[in-house]
């Protein structure tokens, strides 16, 4: 998946911090919230990565990641940060970042016509995946 942003890095890195309530510089790369995410297995990214690559502008290669949309948002990464970043706030961030931007992981509208689809995993869907 690739994304193309539409703002300059300033505004997108303002607009992060924003929508989310985070402040990722605040990180300084402990993995505290690696070492607690029940997904980071199926991350291309892992979770502290997300707030380096974040901190070194490198936006394009966090929204085009598949791990903004496989985090579960447990939380976990936020009560096991000692600085008290929530990460899966972040990852929400980056995701509505890319719906605004009409860019989503999967067109949920074909999943809906899918009768096998299961109906709790179909209300995760649009929880995550509408703005």
């Amino acid at each position: 998946m690739e994304v193309h942003l539409k703002e300059p890095s300033p505004e997108l890195r303002e607009k992060i911090m924003k929508i989310s309530g985070e402040d990722y510089y605040r990180c300084y790369q402990c993995g505290e919230c690696t070492s607690g995410c029940p997904a980071a297995d199926k991350m291309d990214i892992m979770p502290n990565q997300i707030n380096m690559l974040l901190q070194l502008g490198e936006f394009q290669k966090v929204l085009s990641s598949k791990t903004i949309w496989i985090c579960v948002a447990c939380f976990e990464c936020g009560t096991r940060c000692p600085k008290n970043i929530d990460i899966a706030k972040i990852n929400e961030a980056l995701r509505q970042v890319n719906i605004r931007q009409n860019i989503d992981l999967f067109n949920i509208w074909e999943a809906v016509k899918n009768e096998e689809f299961p109906t709790v995993a179909l209300v995760a869907s649009f929880r995550k995946f509408t703005a």
